[in-house]
């Protein structure tokens, strides 16, 4: 992989980090390094509203960025350290 390559994984990485971060709600951080984003919420949000978090994050990104030459790999933990649950965005299919 070229350096032109790994600056847009970490371009596309980091403007889909600002896109979660912008719709996550108080207290959670989101981090972005190379082609992997870390967002950590609270342990009530990961224990009950995971699975419409994700479905959220997976439909914004479709929207805002449909075109994706790399897979990206979405990590969302709990603040406290309990659970830590590790996602694929795919790559586009065009």
């Amino acid at each position: 992989m070229n350096p032109l390559e790994l600056s847009q994984i970490a371009d596309l990485s980091s403007a889909v980090a600002h896109l979660i971060k912008s719709q996550l709600a108080a207290g959670g951080t989101v981090t972005a390094v190379a082609n992997q984003i870390v967002v950590s919420i609270s342990r009530f949000e990961v224990e009950h509203k995971l699975g419409s978090l994700l479905q959220h994050i997976y439909q914004s990104v479709d929207q805002h960025f449909p075109v994706r030459k790399e897979h990206l790999s979405l990590i969302i933990r709990d603040a406290e350290g309990v659970y830590e649950n590790s996602f694929k965005i795919w790559k586009s299919g065009s």
